[in-house]
């Protein structure tokens, strides 16, 4: 996205907050629209934006980030609709998109990044979206959509947006932090050896230390790729381990005491997640000087979706700007639901403005995450510091 969208995104996302401050499964492969892009006309012909309910699966199966909604809106999605949501969790994209280009997963929605989206469209993984069942796209801010991954929104539907940087303890950082020095800077991390944790993502901490050395995220130069590979070699063994997984329960814990995360991780760690756990007041989240990444999670039917309907009909239901709101206040998130934000509490909207969301002052440092030809070096690399 270039940085001119994101000044626009910025100022309605400031003049928000300013404002605020006052059926059955069919088995796969194949799915109840076959297996071309456009459905089947419904058996009947309810009023535009109802749901046909005699078309609704008795299950859909989500298969989504480590808390990453409120379990509340699914049984809510239960009690309305009689569906009962099933989830699996995975930790990275790479994961996520390798079981599904297995086929027969049996999955019905995937929450994909932005650049695994762009895998999704290239491979012809997602199912095109019904517009006609998801009435509430209105509510999704035009900003957001039309991005490169996938220009004409034909699969992916914006979930959460979130940016990545540095989670700490201010009681054992009292002074803050600034840089990516934190943890890269073997000198420094070894006062807190084993109470560090880095994203177990191969793009995110490859560009981590792309970003301390001086480089993009993106770079694919060998000698940078090089430096970054000895850079993480060498800080591997300071670590407490490579996490995406419970970075806010042991944030929280005081088990780690830094760590490489994403923003909504973070806010987790400080102010709780529901009935999981109590937050740590202590934690504290910044984008460091030399930069970090800016992010955009989507919603994708799987073209081999059993329950192809009942999953466009969970879309919807996700879209509402209260069920929006409720969702980010839970996972710390950023909406992209504009009519969600005047929902928001006051305390999540007073972080999002301190820096867990893009603002005046850390939209300058942050990079999208981009795929193309040369990006392989990333998984050549990550296999090497992974197992060395």
């Amino acid at each position: 996205m270039k940085r001119g969208v994101w000044v626009v995104l910025l100022a309605l996302w400031l003049t928000l907050l300013a404002a605020c401050a006052g059926g059955q499964n069919v088995s796969s492969p194949g799915n109840e629209y076959g297996t071309g892009a456009e459905p089947v006309a419904a058996t009947s012909a309810p009023a535009a934006g109802e749901v046909d309910t005699s078309r609704l699966s008795s299950e859909l199966y989500f298969y989504n980030w480590s808390d990453y909604i409120d379990p509340a809106i699914l049984e809510q999605f239960e009690e309305e609709y009689g569906v009962t949501v099933v989830v699996d969790t995975y930790d990275s994209n790479e994961d996520m998109l390798a079981k599904v280009r297995a086929g027969n997963t049996g999955y019905d929605v995937v929450v994909p990044s932005d650049y695994a989206v762009q895998s999704m469209v290239l491979e012809d993984l997602g199912l095109p979206l019904d517009r006609s069942l998801l009435p509430n796209w209105e509510y999704l801010d035009p900003e957001l959509l039309g991005q490169y991954f996938d220009e004409q929104n034909t699969i992916s539907v914006p979930y959460l947006l979130g940016v990545t940087g540095i989670a700490y303890n201010s009681e054992v950082f009292p002074d803050g932090v600034s840089s990516w020095s934190a943890v890269f800077d073997l000198a420094q991390v070894a006062a807190y050896q084993g109470k560090l944790s880095m994203l177990d993502d191969e793009r995110e901490t490859p560009g981590a230390a792309l970003k301390y050395l001086g480089y993009s995220v993106n770079s694919t130069d060998p000698e940078a790729l090089a430096q970054a590979e000895e850079l993480l070699i060498a800080q591997k063994p300071l670590l407490g381990s490579y996490n995406s997984a419970d970075v806010n329960r042991k944030l929280a814990s005081g088990e780690y005491v830094i760590a490489h995360a994403w923003s909504g991780t973070a806010m987790q760690a400080r102010n709780g997640l529901g009935e999981e756990f109590g937050g740590n007041p202590n934690i504290n989240f910044v984008v460091p000087d030399e930069g970090g990444v800016i992010w955009m999670d989507n919603l994708v039917i799987l073209k081999d979706s059993p329950n192809a309907y009942t999953a466009h009909v969970f879309i919807n239901f996700l879209l509402r700007p209260e069920i929006s709101a409720q969702n980010a206040e839970y996972v710390g998130y950023i909406t992209p639901n504009t009519a969600a934000v005047p929902l928001l509490s006051e305390e999540v909207r007073a972080l999002y403005d301190a820096g867990y969301a893009p603002n005046d002052e850390n939209i300058d440092r942050l990079e999208w995450i981009v795929r193309n030809d040369e990006t392989s070096a990333f998984t050549d690399l990550w296999t090497v510091v992974k197992g060395d």
